[in-house]
């Protein structure tokens, strides 16, 4: 993410809410170790990602009894640290994805950026002259990850699997940084101005992650270069990216942003929903998820998504069944997904494409122990099918049939 290191830090007298006092139940988390590919692929990074961070940030409350510290300690990890790291690992996972080797440098440069470096020029043209849509996708990949882990949040919290106040920060910062990425697009004198290194090994990637998808989706076969400034782009390009920026500021609609976990229609019933607004390989598209609580034992995720290339619309939805509890060790989730996208995933494309994805998750608790300090430990495995199409946080853009597992773990 290519964004000035004193703005991330700024965000912490955004986060001025009550602190909300850390329930003492115990937690699970979930460690994916296989994630149906060789490939480190973004949906394994992120998940481990943000099971890692639930327990720092839980040990950080413990430890630091000072509420403004313990805070800013979170703040500061996550500006300098986490964000660059799991938004430039969703870039490297659409390279890995394709067999092209790189390096995540997630340190913030003397220029004040984060990389993802290592490939030849070579490699990038090959992949932007034979597969359009995974090097728009390349670009757009860092959003995609920041968005998948907000959403993962919300669940969590939601569910009541994880105490608002452990998340709230990691929420804030992912939410509010997407804003901010974008809003460069409304004033670019806030974005770094980079030069390309001159060694092509030392460069990255894509540079400004949305202009280069706008250039490139509007003219795929525009001369080569990586390092994309506002003034490169066209007119009508610089006017698409305005647009984008504008409907960015729709993922401020989350309650759970203001700290409004739920809304409590009965005892028996709770609801909670986000806006989310994101790109993809041929465009962007708005989403729209809703949670559902029924009885504390029926948990329900549904959304709908307006996918839009240039000028088209077209319809997704999904409905998920969420860690349903079969008997007292064994629980499960499932759900299904469908989707109409342009054909070939095209930019320009009026013609759509039907596409689904299904999957099935048992989560198996092995040994649990009340009376010791870690109370149960399990398994968890993963079965799913996803046809031809572009899934967020999914591997490929090709049908793909998956197994995943890991462990799971309670403290």
């Amino acid at each position: 993410m290519k964004i000035k290191v004193l703005i991330i830090l700024l965000f912490t007298s955004i986060i001025g809410y009550a602190q909300v006092k850390t329930d003492n139940l115990p937690k699970t988390y979930e460690f994916n170790i296989y994630d149906g590919s060789e490939s480190f692929t973004m949906h394994q990074f992120t998940q481990n990602y943000v099971a890692g961070y639930r327990i720092l940030s839980r040990t950080l409350d413990d430890l630091i009894p000072n509420k403004k510290i313990s805070t800013a300690t979170k703040v500061l990890f996550i500006g300098l640290f986490s964000q660059p790291l799991t938004h430039e690992e969703g870039h490297r996972s659409v390279l890995t994805a394709k067999g092209i080797g790189s390096i995540n440098q997630p340190f913030f440069n003397s220029a004040g950026a984060a990389y993802v470096k290592g490939v030849r020029d070579a490699e990038l043209i090959n992949l932007r002259n034979n597969d359009i849509s995974n090097y728009i996708r390349l670009h757009t990949a860092g959003l995609e990850s920041d968005h998948r882990i907000a959403n993962k949040i919300e669940e969590l919290v939601f569910f009541e699997e994880e105490s608002y106040s452990i998340l709230r920060e990691e929420y804030v910062l992912r939410k509010l940084g997407l804003i901010f990425y974008h809003s460069t697009s409304l004033t670019p004198s806030i974005s770094l101005d980079l030069k390309e290194e001159d060694n092509e090994l030392e460069r990255d990637i894509v540079g400004h992650d949305i202009w280069g998808a706008v250039r490139h989706l509007h003219r795929p076969n525009t001369p080569f270069f990586r390092y994309t400034r506002f003034d490169d782009l066209t007119n009508v390009e610089k006017k698409y990216a305005r647009g984008l920026a504008w409907k960015s500021f729709s993922n401020i609609l989350s309650p759970m942003l203001f700290g409004k976990t739920n809304f409590r229609v009965n005892p028996n019933l709770k609801g909670n929903f986000s806006i989310v607004h994101d790109l993809s390989p041929f465009g962007d598209y708005f989403e729209q998820n809703f949670y559902l609580s029924v009885k504390e034992k029926y948990k329900f995720v549904f959304y709908f998504r307006e996918f839009m290339n240039k000028d088209n619309t077209f319809f997704a939805g999904g409905v998920k069944l969420y860690n349903h509890r079969i008997y007292n060790k064994l629980n499960a989730s499932m759900g299904f997904d469908v989707w109409n996208q342009p054909l070939n995933l095209s930019f320009i494309s009026s013609e759509g494409k039907l596409g689904a994805n299904t999957f099935l998750k048992l989560n198996y608790s092995a040994i649990q122990r009340e009376s010791s300090f870690i109370k149960s430990i399990g398994l968890f495995s993963e079965f799913f099918y996803k046809s031809e199409g572009f899934l967020p946080e999914y591997g490929s853009l090709d049908s793909d049939f998956g197994i995943r597992f890991g462990i799971q773990f309670s403290y």
